[in-house]
């Protein structure tokens, strides 16, 4: 299976193409910047391109059997650009999958009630506030799209730390443990991506995970 990977070198990103190489895929990671991904393995071909560029983008996925997405909103307009632009390009082909690296926000925390409707938002920094949002709007670009979609959020906290392969999954909800705490490392929401690749199970849905 060969997938293209969008956004490789970020905190996420990187750990998705490792795993992805782990278990064997043939992965196409484009980057602005290719010198950003240090990573050398038969498997894997590096390629400069620019997502904002629509026709270049066509071209990527015309190669891929699945994408998977881990762009980072550092950029809010080029964020929701690079979105609109994948949506275009993957509706001409909306038997083809895309897993989106999603955010937390638009989980629930509450029946009916997501993170970033909640009393929770006044804990997190103002100046995430705009990110988590565009997060969100993004998730309702998927939703209103005619593309094979799964939209993944990790767990309110994610960090670096182990690679454990064990893992909880939900849909719309966010999960917590008995502390009452929502936390999965990189790591293991990359084994868990990964997994979803192999054995698809969340098509058209949003999925959440945690420990």
């Amino acid at each position: 299976m060969k997938i293209l990977l969008i956004g490789g070198s970020g905190n996420i990103g990187q750990r998705i193409l490792r795993e992805a190489l782990q278990k064997g895929y043939s992965v196409n990671s484009v980057q602005r910047n290719p010198g950003k991904v240090n990573i050398t393995n038969p498997n894997l071909t590096v390629t400069k391109g620019d997502i904002l560029n629509e026709a270049e983008l066509a071209g990527f996925v015309k190669d891929a059997d699945v994408v998977v997405s881990a762009i980072s909103p550092h950029d809010l307009g080029e964020f929701k650009q690079a979105y609109k632009n994948l949506i275009n390009v993957m509706e001409k082909t909306p038997s083809k999958r895309i897993i989106i690296v999603g955010g937390a926000g638009s989980t629930e925390v509450s029946p009916g009630v997501r993170l970033m409707d909640s009393p929770m938002m006044s804990h997190i920094p103002a100046e995430w506030h705009p990110a988590i949002r565009a997060h969100a709007e993004v998730l309702g670009l998927f939703k209103a799209s005619n593309t094979n979609w799964t939209y993944f959020s990790p767990a309110n906290i994610i960090e670096a730390g182990e690679r454990t392969g064990k893992y909880r999954l939900g849909g719309t909800n966010m999960i917590f443990d008995a502390a009452g705490n929502s936390h999965i490392s990189y790591e293991d929401y990359a084994v868990a991506l990964v997994d979803e690749i192999a054995n698809p199970k969340h098509l058209k849905q949003q999925m959440s995970i945690a420990y």
